[in-house]
């Protein structure tokens, strides 16, 4: 009599050996897929805030190299800042929805650059960003500011 190997066989994979390894496969990609949506939310806050300041250092060079006060001015109701200078606006800049711009001390128009380049206004924005808060801060002299997370 020969004995039967069940371990041994030439036919492939059977339905249930196939089920097992994608029902795998799936657990493992949905847990890689849900740590890179935070990853990428994270990336795109940084990259506001990165965006925001460049644009108020934009706004305070073109004060200095124009020799004009320059404004800027947050429009939370149209998802946008603007730039303006010299009452032309000269930067338009849109943000996400979930973005919003809370005045503490500085109201929502409040920040301007002088042409020395000191801001007209010290005082503090609070800047939400879905769960997450920013206190933007401007100093008198120099024209110093900072943005940090709360």
């Amino acid at each position: 009599m020969s004995k039967v190997n069940i371990f041994q066989n030439d036919r492939g994979f059977t339905l249930l050996e196939m089920t097992i390894v994608l029902m795998i496969v799936a657990v493992v990609t949905s847990i890689s897929v849900g740590n890179f949506r935070g990853a990428q939310e994270a990336i795109n806050r940084n990259e506001f805030i990165f965006q925001l300041k460049q644009d108020l250092h934009y706004a305070q060079q073109k004060a200095i190299s124009h020799s004009a006060t320059t404004t800027v001015i947050f429009l939370n109701s149209g998802k946008e800042y603007v730039v303006r200078q010299s009452g032309e606006i000269i930067l338009r800049r849109k943000f996400h929805d979930n973005i919003t711009f809370v005045p503490i001390t500085l109201t929502l128009s409040d920040i301007a650059f002088l042409p020395d380049g000191n801001a007209r206004k010290s005082g503090t924005l609070l800047i939400r960003i879905g769960d997450y808060s920013y206190r933007l801060v401007l100093l008198l002299g120099r024209g110093r500011f900072y943005i940090e997370q709360l």
